[in-house]
Parts: C-alpha cells; structure tokens; sequence
C-alpha cells in the first residue's frame, strides 16, 4: 500500500483527469518507471565520469584545478625573480 500526500493526490487526480491514466496504480507505476529511469540515468553519468577520470589517468591529461595551481606557482615563482632583479 503506497500513502500519498494530499499534493500527491491531487497531482494524481490532475493526471487521471487527462484520460491518460486510469486510476492512481497507473499513476503510481508511471511515477515508479520515471524514478527508475532517472536512477538509471544517473548510474550511467557516475559511470562515464569514472570513465573519463581513469582515462585522463591514463593518457596523462591534468584536472583543471592541478593546471591552474601550476600555472600559479610559475607566474608567482617569475615575478619573485623580476622583483628580485629590479633596482631598489
């Protein structure tokens, strides 16, 4: 037995209301199939993330946050030479 909401059921009645569904177990399984999809969806964006990380780690590609703190110390580590250099 699934408890909806008073929002819930009128959101399930305003579906029913359309003809497109012939009672609220309809609704509900409609509601279940589109969590589940969303679930699957979501499964499968982690995977690919996972995916692309070890791929990155693979073929020697650099997060972008690793790149920029690089580039960071570079340009501090040039100016403390120039700052060094100029006339005092």
């Amino acid at each position: 037995m699934v408890r909806l909401t008073r929002e819930q059921e009128d959101l399930a009645q305003a579906a029913m209301a359309t003809g497109r569904y012939g009672g609220t177990d309809e609704v509900n399984d409609a509601a279940l199939r589109l969590l589940h999809a969303r679930d699957e969806q979501r499964a499968a964006f982690i995977r690919s993330l996972d995916e692309a990380r070890g791929e990155s780690d693979a073929t020697d590609y650099f997060e972008m946050d690793d790149v920029a703190a690089e580039l960071d110390a570079i340009i501090d580590e040039e100016e403390a030479k120039q700052n060094a250099r100029a006339p005092r």
